[in-house]
């Protein structure tokens, strides 16, 4: 009576002697350090070329953006007020003959890198912003399917439950395909 394969064997030997978990593999192979540097304390990390193969990228909300957009505005904005004012108040002391327009257009024109980058990094940073919202379905179900996979040493590759595998190199790949198939409801494995 043939019973299969073991739970965790790799689909290519069918052996389960050499096979491990991925979380397992990037935990053990995965150093993490810290030291004081000159009155602070740095921290790094250092990983073997496989587990930073088998490692998923760790999801980081695109904050920059949004915050230097706000700084750059916040300090455009003021500072392009602050510049009307003193040339509409120039302006209305003096006999000078220039239009009224060119004391409000001057300043305005003079603070423009300042505000209009800080509006195009905020509008920028809100659209990258949604987008890693929108990700955040994929980025689970990755992590949940990165959680159920396995490695295979003597093979070396990377294989799934459900049977699918793929080299080392293309863990991602597989991992990240598998979960937008879970989740699109496609019930077809994915083989390699």
């Amino acid at each position: 009576m043939d019973v299969g394969p073991a739970p965790n064997a790799c689909p290519l030997c069918r052996m389960t002697d050499q096979t491990q978990p991925v979380p397992g593999i990037v935990s053990s192979q995965t150093a993490y350090a810290s030291a004081y540097s000159r009155g602070y304390r740095a921290y790094g990390t250092s990983s073997s070329a496989l587990a930073q193969m088998l490692s998923l990228p760790a999801a980081r909300p695109p904050r920059g953006l949004v915050t230097a957009g706000w700084i750059l505005t916040l300090l455009g904005v003021p500072l392009a007020a602050l510049f009307v004012l003193v040339s509409l108040s120039a302006h209305h002391s003096s006999s000078h003959p220039a239009p009224m327009w060119a004391s409000v257009m001057a300043p305005l024109l003079m603070t423009l890198p300042l505000w209009l980058s800080g509006l195009i990094c905020r509008g920028i940073g809100y659209v990258r912003m949604s987008a890693f919202r929108r990700g955040a379905p994929l980025r689970e179900k990755a992590w949940q399917v990165w959680s159920t996979a396995r490695y295979c040493f003597r093979d070396h590759v990377v294989f799934l439950p459900h049977g699918a595998h793929a080299p080392a190199q293309f863990a991602r790949s597989l991992i990240f395909d598998t979960a937008q198939h879970a989740l699109t409801g496609s019930h077809t494995p994915i083989r390699s």
